[in-house]
């Protein structure tokens, strides 16, 4: 089995960037962190590793909300960063990237978390 056909899931990357734009209402503009609205990365190749992570439903008002911290694998060379934001293809989950870790020069992995609202770490 090679590494390539293990990588079963398609997700989008989004780099977080830094904007300085005035909220408005007279206030002078200061530094603001967001997502684009398209991708920086598209239909990249991945494996989403939630036998490896923790999945939790939890209870809220009004709502439960479901909150995973699981095992992202990529290939090498992928530009994933701290704070990126990764969108699952095939459920539509949004997930915040930890730092990524490179493989013996193979692979990476990066652990990333999901909550109600995408939060920086």
């Amino acid at each position: 089995m090679s590494f390539m056909s293990m990588l079963n899931h398609t997700c989008d990357v989004y780099h977080i960037r830094e904007t300085s734009e005035s909220p408005g209402y007279g206030l002078t503009s200061s530094p603001a962190f967001s997502y684009p609205d398209e991708p920086d990365i598209t239909d990249l190749q991945c494996h989403f590793g939630v036998k490896s992570g923790t999945r939790v439903v939890v209870q809220l008002t009004p709502e439960a909300e479901y909150q995973a911290k699981i095992k992202l694998t990529v290939p090498l060379g992928t530009d994933i960063r701290l704070n990126d934001k990764i969108i699952d293809k095939q459920t539509g989950y949004e997930y915040t990237a930890d730092i990524p870790v490179q493989i013996r020069n193979h692979h990476m992995y990066v652990m990333i978390s999901r909550k109600s609202a995408q939060e920086p770490i």
